[in-house]
């Protein structure tokens, strides 16, 4: 591999785990705590009636993003955390609808490992996951169910 290609897969590593990090960050601090604003990337907020913090809200409040993240921090011991991450910034468009593409991922110094894609509509926050083996999208209730399965 030529050097060039080497940092810039450097930069995006680098700049993914501090995306990771950044939202990791925010969704383990109290409400109404100082935080420094994460950036919009996507459409602007005037478009979007569901910014791109609120989807990142909504996800990391899931019970089943908390179990995960909790999971990880114990396993290793604080070494590692649950984070979400944007996998694109330009909006998925699901049927003529913008959603933003964010990852749950397990995050450390050295990687970070995917665990989920989601989808969130940036019109009223509804949820779709991506199907790892079939790329279908999955709404929340029947991701649930197959959790179970």
């Amino acid at each position: 591999m030529s050097s060039s290609r080497n940092a810039a897969i450097a930069g995006t590593i680098a700049g993914l785990l501090v995306a990771g990090f950044g939202a990791w960050y925010v969704s383990h601090h109290k409400p109404g705590a100082p935080v420094s604003p994460v950036p919009a990337v996507s459409a602007p907020a005037a478009t979007a009636a569901v910014s791109r913090e609120q989807a990142v809200q909504k996800l990391m409040a899931l019970p089943e993003l908390k179990h995960w993240a909790d999971v990880i921090e114990k396993r290793s011991e604080g070494e590692r955390h649950g984070a979400l991450i944007e996998t694109d910034p330009a909006p998925r468009d699901v049927n003529g609808r913008p959603y933003y593409q964010l990852s749950f991922v397990e995050n450390g110094d050295d990687m970070a490992q995917a665990m989920a894609s989601f989808l969130v509509s940036q019109a009223n926050g509804d949820i779709l996951v991506e199907d790892d083996v079939s790329g279908d999208l999955l709404p929340l209730d029947q991701w649930r169910k197959s959790l179970k399965d």
